[in-house]
Order: C-alpha cells, then structure tokens, then sequence
C-alpha cells in the first residue's frame, strides 16, 4: 500500500530475499514494545533504521500489521531492460510523436510502451496481451486487424494509432490525461467508478485511497511508473544530445589495470567509465585486470600522442 516506503536495498535477489526476512524479524520487534509504545528513547540501535522507514510509528499494532508477509515486496530494477528499450523504440519515436499530435493526445504519452512492454515487439503476456503496447485482442479489436495470419497489434506503429485513439477516448470518459494513463492499465470503467465513488479526479487521492479487490500493486504504481519513465527519457536525451567525445579504441598486449592506463596517458576515468560502460566495478576499483588485445575506448588523447607513448 505504500510503495514509497523503503526498508532496504541489495545488489542481488538472494541478498533482497535475506533482507526481507530480516527486516520482518526488526518489524516484529517493534510490535513487541513492552510499553504498548514504541520510545525512541528505548529503541535498540539495530531497529532504528525499519523505525525511521515507519515514519517513527509509535503504535506497535503498525509493525505488526507490516511484518505480514504479503505486505513486504522486493523489486527488482529495470536498468537493462529500460536500456534495451531505447534501443528498440529508436526507429520508431519521431512517428509515433508524430501520430499523437495528429491524433490530440500528448506526445509524451508515447513513452507509455516502456513502461508496458519494454518496446519488446513480441511482447506477449499471460492474459493474451500483445505488441509494444500490451492490446488485448477485444480493445484492438475496435482499430485493428487481428487474426490468425495477420495481427496488427504486433506493427509498431499501427497499434501506436489505436493506442493514441484509445487514450483520446479514455480522456474524453475522463476529462484527464492522467486518468486516462490510469484507465490504459486497468480500463476506463474501474477508473470511473472510483471518481465516483470518491467524489474526485485527483489521481493521486485515488492511488492513495480508493479500495477494490483488483486494484492492486500495479494498478496502483502505472501511473507513477509512467512519471518516472518521462524523467528516464528526458535525462536520456539530454545525454544523447551531448554525444559521446572523439575517442580511440585501443588495445594492449598485455593484461592492465585501468588506474595504470589513466596515469599513463593522464586521462579522465569519468570520460573513460562513460565511454566503456561494459567495465564493471572490479575494473574501477582496480580489482580486475583488463585482458591483453581486449579494446578500451580513450578519449583526451591523439593518435599521434599515443604513438609517441610506450605502452604502461
């Protein structure tokens, strides 16, 4: 019910899943305080960090209520499958834009695949959704075609028309483009039904609020997964409008560690880091060795410098 609330994090799942039960067995502590109250003042030092992620409760009835087992999830990060995404949707973008301005739906909306599929175009889920935007076979029926020969909810950019057409009418049931984000996820109906039954159109008093056996996890995250794309996006393009330096791709005969070639060749490793992303940590830290012949990309230095250099 609150994905904000952040216990702890892991670099791995098996770390993330030893988390989780020990973050139980401190929340199940908490519910214990012998005083009916749980005192900062008495607090053991091992609690304080599961206690100032409650918000420093001091009803001990919340921490039992959060130690229950389906209230406390891991979530994996996307890096990879975002990255791979930007690389998939490239070819596509500049037109999908294009068809929501012809369509009167915000071209920002166009994002929304990222967060639905990863722009993978064979994206097929368990319900029978399909395609970079997810269409079910009875909601694309209305604008494409699909068959067994032919399925257009698999083209990129025809289902980005149905998709524009859909979120246009989602708007008009709704009067919100927020809303009408909210309503691709979980349909129109449901998101109507909680307008009414709340008496509101703030999305966000929505998430936080209304309540239904089907208004779950995702329900509740899709539109802030959404944001949050947006600000991936934007920074991206930023990056992508900077471009990467002239560099050199150059190799050794020998195996090296990347804080001799910096010192060598006087070089800047963040230039390097964003130039050769595919080192991990032990190469930074100077705990791996960069194999002989394996190509480093260089940049701060010529080929004629270079040259003139022994190997370090």
């Amino acid at each position: 019910m609150n994905p904000a609330r952040i216990y702890s994090r892991h670099r791995t799942e098996s770390d993330a899943r030893r988390g989780r039960g020990e973050v139980r067995i401190a929340l199940s502590a908490l519910s214990r305080a012998p005083s009916g109250k749980v005192s900062v003042s008495r607090l053991d030092p091992k609690l304080r960090p599961v206690f100032e992620a409650m918000d420093a409760i001091e009803d001990p009835r919340a921490y039992a209520f959060a130690a229950e087992d389906r209230r406390l999830r891991i979530q994996s990060g996307r890096k990879d499958r975002v990255e791979a995404a930007f690389g998939e949707s490239r070819p596509y973008l500049k037109r999908m834009r294009e068809m929501f301005r012809e369509e009167g739906v915000p071209e920002e909306l166009v994002l929304l695949p990222f967060v639905e599929s990863a722009f993978n175009q064979e994206a097929k889920s368990k319900a029978g959704a399909v395609g970079i935007w997810q269409f079910m076979p009875q909601t694309a029926a209305r604008d494409l075609r699909v068959g067994h020969s032919i399925d257009e909810r698999f083209d990129p950019l025809k289902s980005t028309r149905a998709a524009a057409r859909f979120l246009r009418r989602n708007h008009q049931l709704l009067g919100s483009w927020a809303l009408a984000v909210m309503a691709y996820h979980h349909g129109p109906s449901l998101v109507k039904k909680a307008v009414k039954t709340l008496g509101t159109d703030d999305p966000v008093k929505i998430i936080r609020i209304f309540k239904e056996p089907s208004f779950k996890f995702a329900s509740r995250n899709y539109l802030f997964e959404f944001l949050a794309m947006c600000d991936v996006h934007e920074e991206r393009q930023r990056q992508d409008e900077d471009g990467l330096p002239p560099y050199l791709s150059l190799a050794f005969p020998k195996n090296l560690k990347i804080g001799r070639i910096v010192a060598h060749y006087r070089l800047d490793q963040e230039t390097l880091k964003r130039l050769n992303p595919h080192f991990r940590d032990p190469i930074w830290k100077n705990e791996a060795e960069i194999p002989a012949h394996y190509p480093v990309r260089i940049a701060g230095i010529t080929l004629e410098e270079f040259r003139k250099l022994q190997y370090p």
